[in-house]
């Protein structure tokens, strides 16, 4: 009886000793939120009627459209630019105007955003089938984390981003009440850079554990500093290449680029160019004073998107008078404490414990807004030197000279195999990746998703050298939905397609075109 009894009682310590050892390994699994900022305009704004206020619809669009087009023929028979502008103003603002704000920054009408102020438990289904930008990666944060477990913050974007700050702690706070989570990690996209710095600005990194910066404008934007400064003209061949890349097949973007060629040495290009030009450069001041000022120049959201080598001369183009005085000190709380002062939030995060990252995409025209703009390397919206905090890039198209070597010496080399890029003037060089190729806020569901969750995940500061199969310049292969290291051998030039793969992609592409016509014609 006694041996029985020495024998259960040694099993049972054994088993208190096993789970003794297990505790802490079952301890060390922590509970993680998943928080996803959003973009611009992710979802649409939405009117007091429930109408969608933003994009314009596609009724307004056409309403709009009819009433302009007879002003652009009369036009074009009499050269009368005031008649042109008489005629074509009014609708213009008839359809955008309800996003107009008042001299003081607050939005004349009731429209806001689609807003999400819990988990997306019950409100997943614009999510889980997400292929690319934000929608990916929520559905990666879904399969990663839980549904329970992942939420999407949403938000008017023309709106002072340090309002949605408010908003964003009140939501971090009820996360972390009601889940009671041991870490939270937050991706944010493109205008959701700033609306995140905002947050670290007022209340600090204290409850954020990751911070993943994915094509974040938190430096601003080149093409909306070009607009507000009055930097302002169209570049036809910009708008060709950004074409033929957003095809993103090799056949098109040769066949785009040959009619870009075509057209320039025909002389079509500059015609049409100098024709629109003409047209903006006489209306120049109505535009300005009619639309862009009364409608977009009062939102404080696009006042965050203005670069700092833009903002004091923007204000004097779109803010001159007393009356914009409130206002101007508004963006300037925002501009000077927030955009211009991000290395030191970002750093003071990392310092409490807050693991940092930055992702950017480069490689593409911007928008063909100005000759500044069409230049710049940019991810299609965003300048690669503003999503990087700070990155030196060659010219679109261009590479470094020869003899050029990275501007901060280093014992690492930053400098990328296509010679476009020197990382080593960003602001954290060793937390700073970069996609070629890939567009703005794109990363397609699968390889590049993986590795947001790679870094969302983390349960320490991870840098460029941590895994070898994420080094600090990548690209991603669309055609076989690889995310892949970029290698001086991935960029070399590839043969052109032949005329006959032109002609058959082009066969192909017209024999489907006219099957989705018959087959609207027989609904």
């Amino acid at each position: 009886m006694k041996k029985t009894f020495k024998t259960v009682i040694s099993i049972m310590l054994c088993v208190i000793m096993m789970l003794a050892v297990l505790v802490p390994a079952f301890a060390s699994e922590p509970k993680t939120a998943f928080v996803v900022v959003s973009g611009m305009n992710t979802f649409p704004l939405i009117n007091s009627e429930g109408e969608q206020a933003f994009p314009p619809s596609s009724d307004s669009i056409t309403d709009m459209v009819f009433k302009i087009v007879p002003h652009v023929l009369a036009f074009l028979a009499t050269g009368n630019y005031d008649a042109l502008g008489d005629g074509i103003f009014p609708p213009l603002y008839d359809c955008f105007g309800p996003l107009a704000f008042d001299v003081n920054g607050d939005s004349l009408n009731d429209v806001n955003g689609t807003l999400f102020d819990c988990s997306l438990v019950g409100k997943e289904e614009p999510f889980v089938a997400g292929e690319s930008n934000e929608f990916a990666t929520v559905r990666a944060g879904i399969d990663t984390f839980g549904l329970e477990n992942t939420y999407f913050f949403n938000y008017d974007w023309r709106r002072d981003p340090l309002e949605h700050a408010d908003r964003l702690n009140a939501f971090i706070k009820k996360i972390k009440a009601e889940g009671d989570y041991d870490r939270i990690a937050l991706a944010a996209f493109s205008m959701g850079g700033t609306v995140t710095l905002s947050y670290l600005y007022k209340y600090g990194s204290d409850d954020l554990d990751n911070i993943i910066l994915c094509s974040t404008a938190f430096q601003g934007t080149s093409c909306v500093g070009s607009l507000f400064s009055a930097d302002f003209s169209l570049s036809l061949s910009c708008l060709w290449h950004r074409l033929a890349l957003l095809t993103r097949d090799n056949t098109w973007e040769n066949v785009i680029d040959y009619l870009d060629e075509v057209l320039e040495s025909a002389g079509v290009n500059n015609f049409l160019e100098n024709f629109a030009n003409g047209i903006t450069d006489n209306l120049k001041e109505r535009i300005y004073a009619e639309l862009l000022i009364p409608i977009f120049g009062r939102m404080p959201g696009l006042w965050a998107l203005v670069p700092g080598i833009n903002y004091e001369d923007a204000k004097k183009t779109m803010l001159n008078g007393e009356e914009t005085a409130k206002f101007v000190e508004r963006i300037d709380t925002y501009h000077y404490n927030v955009q211009q002062n991000a290395k030191n939030l970002l750093s003071d995060a990392m310092d409490n414990g807050t693991s940092v990252y930055l992702l950017a995409q480069y490689n593409w025209p911007s928008l063909p807004i100005s000759e500044t703009v069409s230049k710049q390397n940019s991810d299609n919206l965003i300048d690669v030197e503003y999503a990087s905090g700070g990155a030196t890039s060659a010219y679109l198209g261009e590479t470094f000279a020869d003899d050029y070597v990275q501007k901060i010496p280093s014992e690492y080399n930053y400098i990328s195999p296509d010679r476009q890029i020197d990382a080593s003037t960003c602001m954290f060089p060793e937390q700073t990746w970069f996609f070629r190729d890939m567009g703005h806020v794109d990363y397609p569901y699968g390889e590049s998703t993986d590795f947001i969750m790679w870094l969302a995940t983390s349960t320490e500061q991870l840098t460029v050298r941590s895994n070898p199969a994420y080094p600090q310049f990548m690209t991603y292969d669309y055609d076989n939905a690889k995310l892949l290291p970029l290698t001086e051998e991935s960029v070399a030039p590839t043969t052109a397609d032949t005329i006959f793969d032109v002609l058959e992609k082009l066969t192909r592409f017209f024999a489907d075109f006219m099957k989705n016509i018959l087959s609207y014609a027989t609904v």
